[in-house]
């Protein structure tokens, strides 16, 4: 039996995914979480074989609670289940440390077997996606150098922070996403706004649509 936890905002997906997914008998859905709080919860008491995480989450930044739900668990793993099959999203989610890539316009039987791929330890990636995505993560993985990225100055906490910044978020509400104080939040707000090179939320906005970053 493979445990999942499901997370996506929108009840009526979870709803009609988790259906789909009770109608293999090898599946057994543990938990279903909305926020990123309750899914750090679920994901530690519940301790699910894969981790379903939507890219569409409102105003939250995917690939931020995929590397909170590894840093609680390390050997946790998860699916990464998109709207849009974009290089840079593809990438950022396999960097965070999603073991797959799935498109919610693909067929359900496809769907299920990645999730089947990644609870047994493989990368998946859906047949539309390059295959030059996975090579450049292959390379990185194994230490090898490509095309510096506009945020790798930044440090993983950084890269957190500096998602939820952009997607409007204030400083109170990503203390809650990340478990962490506001204050905190603040000095990793002003690191980033150095680093980067501008002077106001509004500059970073512009600096992440400048590079093509995504904003929802």
């Amino acid at each position: 039996m493979t445990t999942l936890l499901l997370v996506d905002d929108r009840e009526l997906f979870r709803e009609g995914f988790r259906l789909l997914l009770a109608a293999q008998p090898e599946f057994d859905v543990v938990g279903e979480a909305s926020a990123a709080h309750t899914a750090y919860e679920l994901a530690g008491t519940r301790s699910p074989n894969v981790v379903i995480v939507s890219s569409d989450l409102d105003g939250l930044g995917a690939t931020t609670v995929v590397r909170e739900l590894l840093r609680r668990q390390s050997d946790g793993k998860i699916l990464m289940l998109s709207s849009r099959s974009d290089d840079d999203g593809v990438h950022q989610a396999l960097a965070a440390g999603a073991r797959g890539f799935a498109l919610k316009h693909q067929p359900s039987g496809q769907v299920f077997d990645a999730v089947r791929a990644v609870a047994a330890g493989h990368v998946y990636l859906a047949p539309q996606i390059s295959q030059v995505v996975l090579q450049d993560h292959l390379r990185l993985r194994r230490g090898e150098t490509t095309q510096a990225g506009p945020c790798d100055g930044l440090s993983r906490r950084e890269r957190d922070v500096f998602e939820l910044l952009v997607r409007g978020n204030p400083n109170r509400r990503i203390a809650r996403i990340l478990g962490i104080s506001p204050k905190t939040v603040e000095t990793h707000r002003a690191h980033v706004l150095r680093k980067l090179g501008v002077h106001s939320i509004v500059d970073l906005i512009r600096f992440a649509a400048r590079h093509q970053l995504p904003l929802d």
